[in-house]
């Protein structure tokens, strides 16, 4: 392994060990911190949907045209996550687009309906464009445990579980299990330190890609 490659997982550990430090501190003490870093728009949110825009804005500033031109559909998709980080799903519109009933709904006028179709367009564009122009290349790499590979496969990780824990008592509802409100609480907060995990390995990967060796 060269020392680059130790470099970058040097910073995926530094990276995991100030998140646990971070989720210790909010968990041990979300009654006095709850109403600064975790409500709706909180400093948590809000700054991760900062490092979402600061990792669209470091690929155009590090890509230049060519990147646009031919990759641009990851600025796309980052810059999305930064938008639903800060609820713009549901903000302009009668019901969120991410709802099933966007479209079928009544209530929802013709030109939300277009906006949202515009919106959700883009979103699947850049998920195909990218599933189907780096995902072997992206299991070759994991394979060769290369920074960038094992980087992305931190995302997904914090992505998927952030994604599961989200509204935890609703998911298991169906299944008979109650979950205590003190126990979605801890959930909730935990969520959210995952969540600001996120753009931030976002932003390691970005930069270890923009400085890989050339061959």
């Amino acid at each position: 392994m060269s020392e680059r490659d130790k470099q970058y997982f040097r910073s995926y550990g530094y990276v995991a060990a100030a998140l646990a430090i971070l989720a210790g501190i909010v968990l041990g003490f979300r009654a006095a911190v709850e109403d600064i870093l975790l409500t709706e728009s909180g400093l948590i949110e809000r700054a991760s949907a900062l490092g979402y825009f600061a990792c669209a804005a470091y690929m155009l500033a590090n890509g230049g045209r060519d990147f646009i031109r031919t990759r641009g559909y990851f600025v796309v998709l980052v810059t999305l996550f930064g938008c639903r980080e800060l609820d713009f799903d549901k903000a302009f519109t009668t019901i969120g687009i991410l709802k099933s009933r966007f479209f079928v709904s009544p209530d929802v006028p013709y030109g939300e309906k277009l906006a949202g179709f515009i919106v959700i367009s883009m979103l699947i564009w850049s998920v195909y464009k990218i599933l189907s122009q780096h995902f072997s290349g992206f299991l070759s790499d994991l394979r060769a445990k290369t920074p960038e590979a094992v980087g992305i496969a931190i995302v997904f990780f914090l992505l998927a579980f952030s994604k599961s824990i989200d509204g935890l008592p609703r998911k298991l509802q169906p299944l008979g299990i109650e979950v205590s409100a003190e126990v979605n609480a801890f959930f909730g907060a935990l969520e959210e330190v995952l969540e600001l995990g996120i753009p931030i390995y976002i932003a390691i990967v970005a930069h270890a890609w923009f400085r890989r060796p050339t061959p």
